[in-house]
């Protein structure tokens, strides 16, 4: 009986088990495997692990070295974290950088050598869009076009008499070279395969069915170590039984 239990949950592991002694292998020999000095940047895997994808990287035309990265804002090659949902565009001027949802409005400081985030402003109305008039100055405008400026005391102001013409700064996707050069100053080159292959070898990468499967699979080898033991065991035993009998045999013949 223990023989074929022996057998059917041998044969149930034996995938499983090469699975493990394959990946096992490669986690031993890291460098010869190059685990650690490869990333892997595509968008599926970057969105398993909720990574940050290439859709996610968003510019303005207007602007060099300045881009959104999901709530984080890129300037030249420092990362901000805005905190902010929903960013609906950026704008800067020669003291600011604007970061914007329909909600809220985020300062950041221009002039430092290092940007930082000096005010976060609520609208007190719901934001379209923000906008360059003629001269360069940064507008916004509502629901119901209206267009306000920012005063210094950080107060929104409707202009009477708006500069003409508007332009308006839409976000618009990177193109794929630009949106990983951004993606690498916010989450390095993408996934190490050391890490894959980690977690692959204990099931995470598979989600918690597989884990529950690979664990009742890890109890299956120990009772295949143990039953193997029993069974060499037995049949030692049985052979040495065997022996002493024959061996009285003959004692007694003789």
């Amino acid at each position: 009986m223990l023989k074929k239990i022996h057998k059917v949950v041998g044969l149930s592991v034996s995938l499983i088990v090469i699975h493990l002694a394959i990946t096992g292998i490669m986690l031993m020999y890291p460098n010869s495997f190059k685990l650690q000095d490869t990333f892997l940047s595509n968008n599926y895997l970057l969105s398993l692990y909720d990574m940050s994808q290439t859709t996610d990287v968003r510019l303005n035309k207007y602007y060099r070295n300045l881009g959104i990265v999901s709530k984080k804002v890129i300037i030249d090659d420092y990362v901000i974290d805005t905190g902010l949902e929903g960013i609906l565009s950026l704008a800067k001027d020669k003291k600011h950088v604007f970061i914007s949802s329909d909600k809220n409005l985020l300062l950041i400081s221009n002039e430092e050598h290092e940007p930082k985030i000096i005010k976060k402003i609520s609208f007190p109305f719901v934001l379209k869009q923000m906008a360059l008039n003629s001269n360069k100055e940064v507008n916004f405008i509502d629901e119901q076009s209206i267009i306000y400026f920012l005063n210094q005391d950080f107060k929104f102001v409707p202009i009477e008499n708006p500069l003409q013409p508007l332009e308006e700064l839409f976000l618009v996707p990177a193109d794929k070279a630009v949106a990983n050069r951004y993606l690498n100053y916010v989450q390095g080159p993408g996934i190490q395969l050391l890490r894959l292959i980690t977690d692959i070898h204990n099931g995470r990468f598979f989600g918690k069915i597989i884990m529950i499967i690979f664990t009742i699979s890890s109890l299956a080898i120990i009772f295949l170590a143990l039953s193997g033991t029993l069974i060499s065991l037995n049949i030692t035993l049985k052979k040495r039984v065997s022996r002493k009998k024959k061996n009285n045999i003959n004692r007694k013949l003789n």
